[in-house]
Parts: structure tokens; sequence; C-alpha cells
């Protein structure tokens, strides 16, 4: 029996859009934090790729500067100025908690941002922490915004 070669790429369609977006693993969530800068600065969406609680201090930031960074750079980069190059993202999972380093240059200058990511209830990745050294001076996003680190709501 020949089928319908429109009905099976719809179908296709349907099946894809049914896949739940939390089946992304790590370097998915960070790579459309990445894709997408509204993400990080308390977008639509944003509850999808960071923890609740991330999410809600992003969110309370986001509501006084709409598509600013919640600090003082984009911590995506680690930067205020950036002009990235060999960009690069190197995933380490273990069961439900994951880590992944973006290593990239700013001004040729070797950069790093590390990525710390929780898996919640839903079995859906979300980022948890940022965090670098690798800059003029270490920080770490959730002590910026006032979260404790040992005391994450994925």
């Amino acid at each position: 029996m020949m089928s319908n070669p429109m009905a099976l790429a719809l179908s296709f369609a349907v099946l894809l859009a049914a896949v739940p977006a939390w089946a992304a693993g790590p370097q998915d969530v960070v790579q459309q934090l990445y894709a997408e800068p509204s993400l990080a600065y308390g977008g639509p969406g944003s509850q999808l790729v960071l923890s609740s609680d991330l999410d809600s201090a992003i969110q309370a930031r986001a509501a006084r500067a709409p598509g600013v960074s919640p600090v003082d750079f984009d911590y995506r980069y680690g930067s205020k100025e950036t002009e990235i190059s060999g960009f690069e993202l190197l995933p380490q999972v273990d069961n439900n908690q994951a880590q992944v380093v973006a290593v990239f240059k700013n001004f040729g200058k070797p950069e790093s941002v590390d990525w710390s990511l929780c898996q919640g209830a839903d079995g859906g990745w979300r980022i948890a922490d940022a965090s670098s050294n690798s800059g003029p001076q270490a920080w770490d996003l959730r002590q910026l915004l006032g979260l404790r680190t040992d005391q994450i709501r994925c």
C-alpha cells in the first residue's frame, strides 16, 4: 500500500511538535540561552531554560529594566562588551545534574563561563547557575542576584 507523502510529512511534523521541550539535553538548553538573548533577560520562555528560583530573580530585575541584563554585564559572556569567536560548549552530565562550560575568545582573549544545570521533576534540564573565574574578576550569577547557591529550586 502506497502512502501519501504529504500525509507522511504532516504526521512527522505533528510527532515532532508533540516531543516535550524537556527532551533537550543540558548543552541544548545552554545553546538556547546563547541563541536567544531575551531568555537570559527574563523574556518569554525563560522559565523553560532557567531554574524556577533563578527565573524569578531575573524576572524581578526585568520588571525594573526590561530587555537589560539582570546584572551589570552580559552574564552569558561575563563581560560588558563582546566580540566573540571560537565559541564551543563542553557538557558533562552526572545523573540529575550537569555542567556545561562555554569556551570562547572575547576580543581574542580566552574566556569561559561555567553553567550548572539541574533536572526538574518534569525531566527538563534548567540552568541553575552561571559563574566564571576566567575574566578580570570571578563572579557567580546566583550570588549577584542574592540567591543561595545551596538551595536551588529547579
